[in-house]
């Protein structure tokens, strides 16, 4: 009898120890995937600066993979004569690499940064963009016609972090004549664009 409540009682010590390292690791597996402003994220308060052309901006810092990243992002002043972010500005964690999610509250602009850690440094892997544009296309000889279209931004080119990322300046996408950007008429969702843009075909410009 003593043996058999001894059994029952480590039974039961496993059972315990086994349900902690799984809420354990379901509390780590939550903090990955999850959407945080900028503001929950950052380590200090952020200060507001001026350059030398009248320009103001914000300076946020906050860690990626233990290492400190600092972006500067515009503000203005509203009605109130308060700082308002014309960005606002979202970290997601995943499990080998960040996301750094940039939309424009003032425009329709948005960026994505994808960020990981190689060889003991932060580098950007990889970048997406939109933007809403109008698009002249050549509908006949010496006829052009102004469309709106939504601009489309994919680079994969490897950039280290050295220093401060000036947002929207660092981003290089500006125009449909970037090379990592193209136009797409405004009837097509963001997956139809690529998927076209990808294959080869040629977009509709006819509503």
């Amino acid at each position: 009898m003593k043996n058999k409540i001894i059994y029952i009682f480590i039974i039961v010590l496993l059972s315990s120890c086994s349900n902690k390292q799984l809420n354990k690791k379901n509390v780590e597996v939550s903090s990955f995937n999850e959407k945080k402003n900028i503001h929950e994220t950052a380590k200090t308060m952020s200060p507001i600066i001026k350059d030398d052309f009248e320009g103001t901006y914000i300076l946020d810092t906050f860690d990626i993979f233990s290492h400190k990243i600092i972006l500067q992002s515009e503000v203005f002043l509203n009605q109130q004569n308060i700082y308002e972010r014309v960005f606002e500005i979202s970290l997601i964690n995943k499990s080998d690499f960040a996301i750094v999610e940039i939309q424009n509250r003032i425009g329709v602009s948005a960026y994505q940064l994808f960020i990981r850690e190689r060889n003991k440094k932060l580098e950007i892997f990889k970048q997406t963009g939109w933007d809403s544009i109008v698009f002249t296309t050549e509908t006949a000889k010496d006829d052009n016609t102004a469309e709106r279209a939504n601009l489309i931004c994919l680079s994969q080119e490897i950039k280290p972090i050295n220093g401060i990322i000036k947002i929207p300046d660092d981003l290089n996408f500006t125009n449909e004549n970037t090379k990592d950007c193209f136009a797409c008429p405004q009837q097509y969702t963001t997956e139809e664009c690529l998927q076209k843009k990808q294959s080869g075909k040629k977009f509709s410009w006819k509503k």
